[in-house]
């Protein structure tokens, strides 16, 4: 999931921002957040949670389900 997160990052820089929380070593937010799988996608808007999906997926579904939580259109 890497190149696809890295390239859906780079093309959408403008519209929403990618941050990782590595599991691992911070198992306090790993709980907050309730996340029981990995790739796990939080998506925020104004500071609070607008939904969340997990597993992995082509750039073109991310950007879909990114998208709709956030209730904006992609690209013609």
């Amino acid at each position: 999931m890497k190149p696809v997160v890295a390239g859906v990052a780079l093309e959408y820089r403008d519209t929403f921002t990618f941050a990782k929380l590595d599991v691992n070593t911070q198992p306090q937010k790993t709980r907050e957040y309730n996340i029981r799988g990995t790739p796990t996608y939080i998506v925020f808007r104004d500071g609070e949670i607008a939904g969340a999906f997990v597993g992995a997926m082509s750039s073109t579904k991310l950007v879909e389900q990114i998208l709709g939580i956030l209730e904006l259109e992609g690209p013609e």
